[in-house]
């Protein structure tokens, strides 16, 4: 039974869901730096590219 812990002792389960929410938490803030890394080496891209006069004015 996959939420078996649930019906377990009251403190275990709000000390597991504290952890989960903490393990979510992290990987939210991880998943924002990425974007925010992708964002900025797309830019830096369109940059190079503009520089190089590859870019056509539109």
């Amino acid at each position: 039974m996959p939420f078996s812990w649930m019906y377990g002792d009251p403190a275990e389960v709000v000390d597991r869901l504290r952890s989960l929410r903490e393990r979510l938490e992290q990987m939210e803030k991880e998943q924002l730096i990425r974007e925010r890394r992708r964002k900025a080496r797309r830019i830096r891209k369109l940059v190079k590219a503009a520089k190089a006069g590859k870019l056509k004015e539109k």
